[in-house]
């Protein structure tokens, strides 16, 4: 009998734990994102339109795709939290390794040229973005700090702006958990209207570029919709994306001012500011390293190289040339598509619901007046 038992407990504590590897594993979300990934590369070269134009374009890109099929999956199936874990493990990891690859492509000196004037439409932006905040809370009856992060959120860099600002002004979890959600959804929404629009008022790739890296709310988001441009995916989802690292550099010097406003108001001493918070780490170090790759690749350090092949080869005898730039950006390619994949997954339209109809309403007007401003800058300044 007491063998019986042994055993019975034994077979428990494995159920108990396959349970727990069942949840907890990455590998079944790691490799969804990754057949969705190559999923949206086959269909993005089928031969015809409109995946493939007649002039040999694609005009629907390989991320848009995957976006699209990771929130097919993870709003019609109930997948999403046994997805999570390797998911956000895609999302954290693949992501920011894509966009220091996709600097090896980049030409350091443009870089400055578009981050210069990035800059100035950034702090037009997050200046305008946040007036208007101001002006609607009151008459849309919502609280001062979830219109705060409601803001941020929308003015910089979506969930990660949020969670910097939050511990600065003491805004309680239920607040951070709306923003963010309501955050992520417009910004959704938006990387699905933004290439419409851009077809409809025929942006050249830079201009929709640089409005996608200004309006947008999240780096993934941008990056979707920035490579999702008919005619020149490519430059514009590189401009898209030098711009929103732009946005995202402002986000140290943001924060210390909120909290310095937020200090003032309640007469503490200036010691306050912050709150904690560790500045230099606001501004995350992909974004060097992507000006770090960009910099290589101007300066000659990613060169061609050539391979002298025997007969032993597998392909034959000859010289094989590699451009080291190019491969580095082919690799950042998938890398960024099997992360967006992972951001269609853990997109749930169902998180609009648990918000109610006037924070919503706020977070709508930000990126209606962040989407128009940005258009507004960009096409003047082109």
């Amino acid at each position: 009998m007491n063998i019986s038992r042994r055993e019975e407990a034994i077979d428990q504590g494995l159920r108990r734990q396959m349970t727990a590897w069942e949840h907890n594993t990455p590998l079944p979300g790691i490799a969804v994102c990754a057949v969705l990934t190559w999923g949206a590369y086959q269909v993005n070269h089928l031969p015809y339109p409109p995946f493939t134009m007649a002039d040999g374009r694609h005009p629907v890109s390989a991320v848009l795709l995957a976006l699209l099929f990771g929130i097919a999956i993870g709003n019609l199936l109930p997948v999403a939290r046994w997805l999570k874990p390797g998911v956000d493990i895609v999302i954290r990891r693949l992501l920011p390794l894509g966009i220091i690859l996709l600097g090896a492509r980049l030409d350091f000196y443009n870089l400055i040229r578009v981050g210069l004037g990035a800059l100035l439409g950034a702090m037009l932006l997050i200046g305008v973005v946040m007036l208007s905040v101001h002006f609607l809370q009151a008459r849309l009856g919502v609280g001062g700090k979830l219109s705060m992060l409601l803001g941020i959120g929308t003015a910089i860099c979506g969930s990660s702006a949020i969670a910097a600002a939050a511990p600065v002004i003491e805004a309680d979890r239920k607040d951070v958990a709306l923003s963010i959600a309501l955050v992520n959804i417009l910004g959704a929404v938006a990387m699905l209207l933004f290439p419409v629009i851009g077809t409809f008022l025929l942006l050249s790739p830079e201009i929709y570029g640089a409005w996608c890296g200004l309006a947008i709310h999240a780096t993934p988001q941008v990056i979707a919709a920035g490579f999702a441009h008919p005619v020149d995916g490519q430059t514009a989802g590189e401009v898209a994306t030098i711009v929103k690292l732009v946005r995202i550099s402002l986000l140290g010097p943001v924060i210390f001012l909120i909290g310095a406003v937020y200090a003032h108001r309640r007469r503490r001493e200036a010691a306050y500011v912050g709150g904690g918070i560790e500045y230099r780490k606001l501004v995350p170090s992909f974004v060097l390293l992507f000006l770090v790759a960009a910099l290589l690749r101007t300066s000659g350090f990613l060169p061609e190289v050539t391979f002298h092949m025997t007969d032993r080869f597998l392909f034959g005898a000859g010289d094989r040339t590699m451009d080291l730039a190019q491969v580095l950006g082919l690799a950042a390619g998938w890398l960024i598509t099997t992360a967006i994949a992972g951001v269609g997954l853990l997109t749930e339209f169902r998180a609009l619901k648990a918000g109610g109809t006037r924070p919503f309403a706020l977070g709508l007007a930000c990126s209606i007046v962040a989407a128009f401003v940005a258009l507004l800058y960009v096409s003047l300044t082109s």
